[in-house]
């Protein structure tokens, strides 16, 4: 049986008044009960999706606030090393001065 509102009274149609017969309504329901099967699986999917997408998300704030915190830390680290890469070019620089001041020291 089917129900369908016309001007505000109830009105039910049988199968005759569809103009389908019984093996075609029960298709019909059929397909009607995959149909709903599968938009509910659809629904759990997107719903699992959302919460993948809010946790995504939550750690990527997370990351950004654990990179700025950081921010200060690798400028430093950065800039000591650079002072290194300074400090050893200068002191291989005295060392060859050193080299060579003693080798004008040297008595065969």
């Amino acid at each position: 049986w089917y129900q369908r509102r016309v001007r505000g009274d109830n009105e039910y149609l049988t199968e005759e008044d569809l103009g389908l017969s019984a093996e075609e309504v029960q298709q019909l329901e059929m397909e009607n009960n995959d149909l709903y099967a599968e938009l509910t699986a659809t629904s759990a999917e997107v719903q699992s999706i959302e919460g993948s997408v809010v946790e995504i998300s939550r750690l990527q704030e997370i990351f950004t606030e654990k990179v700025l915190s950081q921010s200060d830390q690798i400028f430093q680290i950065h800039r000591t090393a650079v002072e290194t890469t300074e400090n050893t070019r200068s002191g291989n620089e005295e060392l060859r001065e050193a080299i060579k001041s003693a080798a004008g020291f040297r008595v065969w």
